[in-house]
């Protein structure tokens, strides 16, 4: 269970990269980056939170924290199965059904577990953390293996990303330029968008995922040919990627 919950997560991580990709190819670069952006980080994140940050912790705080996210996607599930559908459609009874079986399976392999426990996104003295909390837990990790961003600076870029992502106006304003018509001599507001605030936004989304990823390899004492494959990419495209 803790490999599938972890590669789901990288591999929805890598989907979101790959569509990032395709915005920097067709150079629709000056919105939608920073959601993807956002996304890549939050599934590393909460991939690496699975894993923990100590090799020699029970077996056991792992296995509930990966049963503490297929519960809460279990529970999203059958939410919004019902939301958009009614509660006798198949894809409710479906997701009901599943969400009830996961339960009762965690109770049995927790024993000391509660239901209230599991309302509150609690097992074997695990605590699911939220979206901002996730990453700043990341970044206080990676900080400790010598990963040059901090907590704060964490939190900023993290607050950055999600006023990009919901509807914020301050971020599209400092792209705005202001310059005079040649025609008409009137003020003319276009969008502007440095090169190298878009290699800054690429870094940090190749980072968390090769953080992320490289730590899985490590963990599971996976064979390296993909990691160097990716190092290798890293150094072809962005030379100073582990450098700077």
């Amino acid at each position: 269970m803790i490999a599938e919950v972890v590669q789901t997560f990288l591999l929805t991580a890598s989907g979101h990269l790959g569509a990032l990709a395709s915005l920097y190819a067709s150079a629709e670069v000056y919105f939608s980056p920073p959601l993807l952006i956002r996304a890549v980080i939050e599934n590393c994140a909460h991939a690496v939170w699975v894993l923990g940050d100590d090799p020699d912790e029970s077996s056991e705080n792992r296995l509930a924290r990966a049963y503490l996210e297929e519960l809460i996607s279990a529970e999203e599930a059958k939410k919004n199965a019902g939301r958009m559908h009614t509660k006798s459609h198949p894809s409710y009874v479906r997701a009901e059904r599943a969400y009830k079986l996961l339960k009762r399976q965690i109770l049995a392999r927790f024993p000391s577990a509660t239901r209230e426990d599991l309302g509150e996104r609690r097992l074997n003295g695990q605590v699911l953390p939220g979206l901002e909390s996730s990453v700043m837990w990341m970044y206080a990790l990676t900080e400790m293996h010598g990963g040059t961003i901090g907590q704060d600076s964490a939190s900023g870029i993290y607050g950055f990303l999600s006023n990009r992502t919901h509807p914020t106006l301050y971020p599209a304003r400092q792209r705005r330029r202001w310059d005079d018509d040649e025609e008409d001599g009137r003020r003319v507001a276009y969008v502007h968008v440095e090169i190298g605030d878009l290699e800054k936004e690429a870094r940090a989304a190749l980072a968390a995922f090769y953080n992320a990823f490289s730590y899985t390899v490590s963990y599971f004492g996976w064979p390296t040919e993909e990691i160097n494959r990716l190092e290798a990419q890293f150094e072809e495209t962005i030379p100073t990627f582990f450098r700077d």
